[in-house]
């Protein structure tokens, strides 16, 4: 191959150049039409440097061609794409192998979510379903309770406008509690001044009472004609029915109070109703304190005062401090059965043998069980 030995000989040389017989550059500008022009350029040096300076001298082409045949523009191109082909084509067969193990868990998990959701909606739905039926019979509920109240309150002042409507004591019966053993005792109490029938303006006020746990009576107040007006104890029964209870009504007493206080009928014993209070007062008969406990006795519209006595160390007296001690210690109502002895000598004394009820009424009918 002489053609390439002769290329090997003529490589790239780096000649020197004569800086003083180069002071002067040309620089040729051609033109077709122009007249050769020469342009002088300065001298250009490169650095303070004593050693001249060297040029980088290039071969021509013809001297630089070293084959016979020289590849074509397009197939350097095509050779190009076909490698770039080759690379990207190359990696996804290396990124091919796919850990299957992993895949098969992130499917589980996701049927698992899609599992999981399915239930929750589900549950949901029961939830709502549940909550509206819940919600449907708190609402069928609270409508009847509307409805019963409606209706007890509607009982509540029928009767209690022909309670004071009545003109006799059969008439009245009716709309009493207890009227087997209360009719009695209302014969007595009108023996003398018949009941006055009296026409109700309006019902004022209707308070619940709970009594020992029961919440079925209410205080009824009541406004007459003319201004006056009145309170009645009213119970319902679980028939719907309505019924007052006469004897707080009246405060019903076996003898008026302060006859029984001033005339003191020896012997006597009946059930009384009266607010009861501690005291220290011991006269006569009972003037040992050690032996006995003093109690001040009064009563609704009576202007007398009594002392009751009971023997200490009783289960008497550890039931009336009860009941004194959770009404704080001030007047209490009781229906306590007082006994006045014959000859005694003590003006105010009586003598306390029962505790009938811690209360002014009677919760249950007390001759309900006798023979």
């Amino acid at each position: 191959m002489p053609m390439a030995k002769e290329t090997e000989k003529k490589s790239i040389e780096l000649k020197p150049v004569d800086e003083e017989a180069e002071k002067v550059s040309r620089f040729v500008r051609l033109h077709p039409d122009a007249v050769e022009e020469v342009v002088e350029l300065p001298p250009v040096r490169v650095g303070a440097m004593d050693t001249p300076e060297a040029r980088l001298m290039a071969a021509t082409r013809e001297e630089l061609k070293t084959r016979s045949n020289e590849p074509h523009v397009g197939s350097l191109i095509e050779r190009e794409e076909i490698r770039e082909e080759d690379q990207w084509n190359a990696a996804p067969a290396a990124r091919s192998r796919i850990p299957w193990g992993w895949v098969a868990l992130l499917g589980c998990v996701f049927s698992g979510a899609i599992l999981w959701s399915l239930m929750q909606v589900g549950g949901a739905k029961d939830k709502r379903v549940r909550i509206e039926g819940a919600a449907k019979h708190t609402l069928e509920k609270e409508m009847q309770e509307d409805m019963d109240a409606v209706l007890m309150v509607d009982a509540i002042e029928t009767t209690v406008r022909a309670f004071f409507d009545s003109r006799t004591v059969e008439e009245m019966r009716r709309y009493v509690r207890q009227p087997d053993r209360v009719e009695p005792l209302m014969e007595r109490h009108y023996l003398d001044s018949p009941p006055v029938p009296v026409r109700v303006e309006r019902m004022a006020g209707l308070e619940p009472l709970t009594i020992e746990n029961l919440a079925t009576f209410w205080m009824v107040s009541c406004v007459f004609p003319g201004g006056g007006k009145s309170q009645v104890l009213v119970e319902v029964l679980s028939a719907g029915e309505a019924k007052v209870d006469w004897e707080t009504f009246v405060c019903y007493q076996p003898m008026d109070w302060d006859e029984f206080a001033k005339g003191r009928p020896g012997g006597y014993t009946g059930d009384f109703r009266v607010y009861v209070e501690p005291d220290n007062y011991y006269s006569f008969e009972f003037a040992d304190s050690a032996t006995y406990a003093s109690f001040r006795l009064t009563a609704l519209g009576g202007e007398e005062t009594l002392y009751g006595y009971v023997a200490r160390g009783t289960e008497l007296e550890a039931r009336m401090n009860e009941a004194i001690g959770h009404n704080r210690g001030a007047a209490t109502p009781m229906m306590l059965r007082l006994h006045l002895p014959g000859g005694v000598l003590s003006r105010r004394g009586v003598v306390v043998r029962e505790m009938v009820a811690p209360r002014w009424i009677f919760l249950e009918d007390p001759e309900k069980d006798k023979p």
